[in-house]
């Protein structure tokens, strides 16, 4: 995944912060992910600003390959443009260590939020984010594709059947594939003209990515670095990160069943066209391929034979800047995104992201109007957040772990030797984690 160079996203800052501000009561700024988040954000911004006609809320988005990058450079320089953040789960600690973020107004009231999601939030004891929603991932399946290659599809939910949180809770049990199915599988699924791929059996939808991929190697039983949060040696280049590091390096060279480079958005564009027969992906996806006329079926996430079941979870957070002058007002909004009815409906609406809110992961085992497909896929994501979910390391560092991570996968996939992968990836990180100590 190609990233900003230095200079560029400086410049960007600059431009973002050189716009004058409209004349309102108050007008805050945030930074957002671009696309289907921006709009959800949106939604949210104007059943606001609808009881708050005195403040405007101007987001700012940027692409999900450049955000990370440019808010750490806007939050370094104190950049008084921004007032509230996008935060992912494990740079809370990370920006909360060096006093990017404001510690959370302590009269908002988080009791209607799932306990651990508000604990991701806090570093030091201290809340200094709060959680907009948690995520899960599922295994996405074209079922025409399957039946025209007469191959058995997995175990999921489709369109015309109904399921109830138990009907879920076998299927997340007892009838997950595991990652050699899926293999096995793809190469069935791959279909060549020529020497040109025309279908793909398998892919990802975050290419390269900590959050997605971090269920490889720890389904196999080891973590990828250790509780110190600064030691990847005998963890990143262990045999279980070297055996999921192989696996991985095979669907794109040995097994050619994935398509190399993929940026965010084309799996299920590939998915959608007919191009590819399953991803493993985001809730966030299905309004998406509901659109496309595809007959999909969705399957828990796979795990490797003989290890543990463990899926991805975890997703942003708000955060106030320490540098904003507006932070009453910013943490207003903040609770009304996270912690009203309202505010929090409008965003499940929006975005078809797991919430946090226990009112309504009650509602979603429990509702009649959750029973039909799609919408009962998200009791699979209530299962597995309860059962089978690993949280991302937390450690000061994390930023550096997810780009050393990043670069050693997108190596792996483009025929850098395992071993020479995990190895430099361990090197970069443990030597980036020393400076962020100091």
């Amino acid at each position: 995944m190609k990233m900003w160079n230095t200079a560029l996203a400086i410049s960007m800052v600059a431009a973002m912060t050189a716009v004058p501000a409209l004349a309102q009561d108050k007008t805050l700024n945030m930074i957002v992910i671009e696309g289907g988040d921006t709009t959800a954000m949106q939604a949210v911004v104007d059943a606001y600003t609808a009881a708050h006609p005195g403040t405007k809320i101007n987001l700012q988005p940027y692409p999900f390959a450049q955000f990370f990058q440019v808010a750490e450079l806007r939050l370094r320089s104190k950049d008084t443009g921004i007032d509230l953040v996008y935060v992912d789960a494990p740079l809370v600690a990370s920006y909360a260590s060096r006093g990017f973020l404001a510690p959370v107004d302590a009269s908002i009231d988080t009791s209607s939020l799932v306990p651990a999601a508000i604990d991701a939030g806090k570093y030091d004891a201290t809340q200094f984010a709060l959680p907009i929603n948690n995520s899960a991932q599922v295994l996405f399946y074209n079922k025409k594709l399957f039946a025209d290659a007469g191959i058995t599809a997995p175990d999921g939910l489709t369109a015309g059947q109904n399921a109830t949180q138990a009907d879920v809770d076998t299927l997340g049990s007892t009838k997950r594939w595991t990652w050699e199915q899926v293999a096995d599988t793809a190469q069935k699924l791959t279909v060549k003209d020529g020497g040109r791929t025309t279908q793909y059996g398998f892919t990802v939808e975050q290419f390269g990515e900590l959050y997605q991929l971090q269920p490889l190697g720890e389904s196999l039983g080891t973590d990828v670095i250790a509780p110190d949060g600064v030691t990847a040696k005998g963890y990143l280049d262990s045999e279980a990160w070297t055996k999921a590091g192989t696996y991985w390096a095979n669907l794109y060279n040995e097994w050619a069943v994935s398509p190399k480079s993929l940026g965010y958005g084309e799996a299920a564009s590939l998915f959608g066209n007919g191009q590819l027969a399953m991803f493993a992906g985001g809730t966030w996806n299905l309004p998406i391929l509901a659109q496309t006329g595809v007959d999909f079926g969705v399957a828990p996430f796979p795990y490797f034979e003989g290890g543990k079941v463990l899926t991805p979870t975890g997703s942003w957070y708000v955060g106030v800047s320490a540098a904003s002058t507006n932070q009453a007002e910013a943490f207003d909004f903040a609770k009304f995104l996270t912690t009203s009815d309202e505010g929090t409906r409008v965003w499940f609406k929006a975005l078809n992201q797991l919430p946090v809110s226990k009112p309504l992961l009650d509602e979603i085992s429990t509702a009649a109007d959750f029973d039909a497909f799609p919408n009962n896929v998200f009791r699979l994501g209530v299962y597995d957040s309860l059962n089978t979910a690993k949280a991302r390391p937390v450690t000061a560092a994390y930023g550096q772990l997810q780009d050393a991570f990043r670069t050693a996968f997108i190596d792996m996939a483009n025929g850098v030797a395992v071993k020479d992968a995990l190895a430099s990836a361990v090197q970069k990180f443990e030597s980036a984690a020393a400076r962020v100590a100091q």
